[in-house]
């Protein structure tokens, strides 16, 4: 019993959310008999229990920075500003 608990204790909300939706998915498997909703289940049910995230990495964001020059510079607009003879 104590594998159990420490098995779920480990859980975030994301676990039980997906766990939730497989159920949900399954449930509406069952009423419907839509393969698509069993294939959800299987594969929200399955990522849940086995905490796997996307396949192969896919929401890895990596993003660079940015670290160029900004292409045009603008200034401030005054209209009562006299300017100097250009």
């Amino acid at each position: 019993m104590n594998k159990i608990k420490n098995y779920f204790s480990t859980w975030d909300f994301t676990r039980y959310f997906r766990l939730a939706l497989g159920i949900l998915m399954l449930v509406g498997y069952v009423s419907t008999n839509e393969s698509l909703y069993l294939f959800g289940a299987i594969f929200l049910s399955t990522q849940a229990i086995l905490n796997i995230g996307c396949p192969g990495g896919a929401c890895a964001t990596n993003v660079p920075e940015k670290k160029e020059k900004p292409v045009m510079e603008f200034e401030k607009y005054e209209p009562n500003k006299s300017k100097e003879n250009v």
